[in-house]
């Protein structure tokens, strides 16, 4: 079964974004040495042949009208939002939804004309039980949600996906370390549980792979409800290290478990043979969640996304 069609692909397929975490702007660790201003990365990616970007942390870009027209200066679309919350946790669901409402609102001001973002939904990264146990979720069942918070998981994420189409935002969900959906297991079940009619899937290839599942594997596994790829390698070799220290997610990222593409176990070119396969014609996001050192220079940040860029060059990307 083909895909749906990704919405603001306009019918062009694989168009090749950015995303301001490649750029060590990061929404996980806050403790980061230093990050460039938002003109300058914005710069960077039109240099680097990067057609569009997603949002990162609200605000970074900017306000509404301020993304709106730092983007539209430089011909770039807006792709998407990401929009973690606490959907395992019904007594955080009125706090959540008027947080919704306002980042909705944040988007919808900030979209440049022609661009139609996704409202990307995640399960929050700020349980401490899954940071601490990232990567070795299988051997610890306290660190795993019991039914009553599958449910509610389930129910309020589908009521989330409503209110993004009511406000005129295709949502889909994205699987992410250190939340209550990163293993392969979690996957297949939450995916198994999806209203497709509602919300579709984000496959985030370095995500995946941090979980134990196989990305190409999934591109054909879960085709029916792909709308949306975030490209991302992840080395194996620092997971097994940052489980061995029993160290948290905040270990794993400075340490770079998220590496340049092809340097990594995500099988990217397999990733992009299966999407091939399968008609994908969406947004490829390519991301490297890093977190900048005082090591880090301007120029090494630059060269290492034209890296990726060259990368998917190779792959007629």
């Amino acid at each position: 079964m083909k895909p749906a069609p990704d919405p603001g692909s306009g019918g062009a397929p694989n168009r090749v974004a950015s995303a301001p975490c490649s750029f060590g702007v990061d929404e996980v660790v806050a403790d980061d040495a230093w990050m460039p201003d938002a003109d300058e990365m914005l710069d960077w990616m039109v240099d680097l042949d990067y057609v569009g970007t997603e949002l990162g942390p609200p605000g970074f870009l900017g306000d509404g009208p301020e993304v709106r027209a730092r983007l539209s200066r430089r011909g770039l679309a807006l792709v998407g939002a990401f929009l973690p919350q606490h959907f395992s946790r019904r007594e955080m669901v009125e706090a959540d939804r008027a947080w919704l409402a306002d980042s909705l609102r944040l988007l919808r001001d900030a979209t440049p004309e022609g661009s139609r973002p996704f409202a990307v939904l995640a399960e929050g990264i700020d349980e401490p039980v899954r940071l601490a146990y990232t990567g070795r979720v299988a051997d610890h069942p306290d660190a795993q949600l019991d039914q009553h918070r599958w449910n509610a998981l389930v129910d309020n994420l589908h009521a989330a996906a409503e209110t993004c189409r009511e406000e005129g935002f295709e949502p889909v969900f994205h699987p992410h370390a250190g939340t209550y959906i990163e293993t392969a297991d979690e996957i297949d079940r939450l995916v198994g549980r999806l209203d497709g009619s509602l919300v579709g899937l984000c496959l985030d290839t370095g995500h995946f792979r941090y979980g134990g599942a196989a990305p190409a594997q999934a591109v054909r596994d879960y085709v029916s409800l792909l709308r949306h790829v975030h490209l991302k390698d992840c080395r194996s070799s620092v997971l097994q290290s940052v489980a061995a220290r029993r160290a948290d997610l905040s270990a794993a990222l400075h340490d770079g478990v998220f590496c340049r593409l092809g340097a990594g176990d995500s099988d990217i070119a397999a990733v992009v043979a299966a999407l091939r396969s399968v008609g994908y014609e969406g947004w490829l996001v390519v991301e490297q969640d890093q977190v900048l050192t005082t090591r880090d220079t301007r120029e090494s940040l630059v060269a290492g996304q034209r890296a990726n860029r060259a990368y998917l060059a190779q792959l007629g990307l």
